[in-house]
């Protein structure tokens, strides 16, 4: 397909407007809870309060700091509650989003949707695979509406490029480069001196992410919205993962990778138009660090005929120059430019220079998005319509959460690791 600035931003063009609540004057409005009041959980209650026909009805959190946090976000009608079974009980929401320590998503999320709530939870899933198949079940068996808070699959510009590849703008997907880097510690101050007798049991509790017991670290937190990505994008799970990782700079006493770097393998299937053509593998190369922020978080699709350059707030689209064309040298100075490579008594020119094949990119972005919003617009919109296929359902979730989780086991097997059957 040619491509211009017309055709790129009109592939899809609906998937750039992200689909605002509609709500008639005599609907009632949705009632909606919110678990966990801490850094993520504050998110979701502004986002909340902005979203049209929502009345945010309770807010709960087992750390006072944080349900102060929290109910001063949600406003003074929304009542407090440090235990979630009573909240539960006594406010009966219809629905609930859910954003607490991994380790307790299972048993929070189980239980709301015993309660007959609706349900937004936020990434991973799960804090196993296990856990998450039988949320699986229990989400289908319950007629609920359910969400995982992977909120790329709401943004414009990662919907928009996941309709160009659909369409063959890039021609076939071969290969995937993604990565998370940044340059903090990951740590958070503990509001209290060492010598406390409580101050053990509140560094853990506000730095859940760097302990085993109750995190999956860096893929779980980082690694899972990227690899998402990839699922959603090559429309399959990986078959398998070799991942290499370790604590190798903030030797602090944390317990999860302060790096880790991962090779995925996908068999995709052609494209329908592609009658009669077969399979092939798509290598997916993923890497997350705390101690340099070169690149920061993005991910670049490379296919046949272009690359997309993603992140959260603009895409870029390249595309290859000449593919198809064979040159060869010419000129007296045409070795200094380029690489020969010698082939069948002749000489290919191919540019070791990194920027040849880029050009002039296709830019996409989006001047006021905000995706952690757009997914609740979403969520709140299929729990008022009733209509349980969400954005990121039970089964994008549990995928996600096997993806992921099978790249720990990697490091900790130090081998190849299959994706697990889920069904």
């Amino acid at each position: 397909m040619p491509v211009t600035r017309r055709t790129f931003l009109g592939t899809a063009g609906a998937s750039l407007i992200t689909r605002n609540l509609l709500r008639a004057d005599d609907d009632p409005e949705v009632r909606v809870a919110v678990i966990g009041a801490g850094a993520r959980g504050s998110d979701l209650i502004r986002a909340l309060t902005t979203v049209d026909g929502v009345e945010l009805a309770g807010v709960c959190d087992d750390y006072p700091p944080h349900l102060e946090q929290g109910a001063k976000y949600a406003g003074p009608k929304t009542k407090t509650f440090a235990n979630y079974r009573r909240l539960l009980d006594e406010l009966k929401p219809q629905a609930v989003a859910i954003a607490v320590p991994l380790h307790a998503h299972y048993q929070i999320a189980s239980d709301c949707l015993s309660a007959g709530c609706d349900v937004f939870l936020e990434k991973t899933m799960c804090y196993t695979i296990a856990e998450a198949r039988q949320l699986a079940a229990q989400v289908a068996a319950s007629q609920r509406v359910f969400q995982v808070g992977l909120q790329r699959r709401a943004n414009p510009i990662y919907k928009q490029a996941q309709a160009m590849i659909a369409s063959g703008m890039i021609g076939q997907v071969t290969s995937i480069k993604a990565q998370w880097h940044r340059n903090n510690s990951w740590r958070r101050p503990v509001p209290v001196p060492k010598t406390d007798p409580g101050w053990l049991e509140l560094e853990r509790r506000l730095n859940w992410r760097l302990y085993k017991a109750f995190s999956g670290g860096l893929m779980a937190e980082l690694g899972s919205h990227q690899l998402d990505v990839v699922n959603w994008f090559l429309g399959a799970a990986p078959k398998r993962v070799f991942a290499s990782g370790g604590i190798d700079f903030y030797r602090d006493g944390r317990e999860v990778l302060d790096n880790i770097c991962c090779l995925y393998e996908y068999e995709v299937a052609p494209p329908k138009r592609d009658a009669g053509a077969r399979p092939h593998t798509v290598r997916v190369s993923y890497t997350s660090l705390c101690n340099n922020a070169y690149e920061g978080a993005a991910e670049l699709i490379m296919g046949t005929q272009g690359s997309l350059y993603l992140t959260s707030a603009k895409g870029l689209l390249f595309q290859e120059k000449g593919a198809d064309a064979v040159a060869w040298e010419g000129g007296k100075n045409a070795a200094e430019a380029n690489a020969a490579v010698v082939t069948a008594g002749k000489t290919l020119k191919l540019s070791n220079d990194p920027w040849a094949h880029r050009g002039t990119p296709f830019e996409i972005d989006i001047e006021a998005g905000n995706d952690t919003r757009d997914q609740l617009v979403s969520f709140i919109d299929h729990v008022r319509r009733r209509e349980l296929k969400t954005i990121a359902d039970a089964a994008v979730g549990l995928n996600d959460c096997a993806t992921i989780l099978i790249a720990n086991q990697s490091v900790e097997a130090g081998g190849w690791v299959d994706f697990p059957k889920l069904a």
